[in-house]
């Protein structure tokens, strides 16, 4: 999970320029409840799959800090599914424990910043303005 925790202290730290509410303060996960627990195992156990599914193009990093299926099938689709969920908590959480309710857009886009910064070559991302991308 360290890439879990890496990407979130990025997001914090990039947070402090974009939300008026965030002004020189660390913005993180100020306690670790069962339900964030839990999502960040989920994502570690899927996160090998979900590499080789970016690497082959079947599912990209959206604009807004979650996956997209790029070539459907069910399987993909579920654990996209799976995934974005956990994703959710976790920005919600990181809202919700910093009092930056109404911050929630923002921390999706610096986190989907993150995903396409540190997408591998040939990986399709999402830039702001919507079109794909393949890096």
């Amino acid at each position: 999970m360290r890439i879990t925790f890496i990407a979130m202290t990025a997001v914090l730290t990039v947070l402090t320029g974009y939300a008026p509410a965030a002004q020189a303060k660390d913005y993180n996960i100020k306690q670790m409840t069962a339900e964030v627990s839990r999502a960040l195992e989920n994502r570690r156990q899927r996160f090998d799959r979900l590499a080789e599914l970016k690497s082959s193009g079947v599912i990209g990093e959206n604009n807004k800090g979650y996956i997209s299926v790029l070539k459907h099938d069910p399987q993909t689709a579920e654990m996209v599914k799976d995934e974005n969920k956990d994703r959710k908590v976790i920005y919600q959480t990181i809202a919700e424990q910093n009092g930056l309710a109404d911050a929630l857009p923002v921390i999706e886009e610096v986190f989907a910043r993150v995903q396409r910064d540190k997408a591998g070559p040939g990986e399709s991302v999402q830039k702001p303005d919507g079109n794909w991308i393949k890096k």
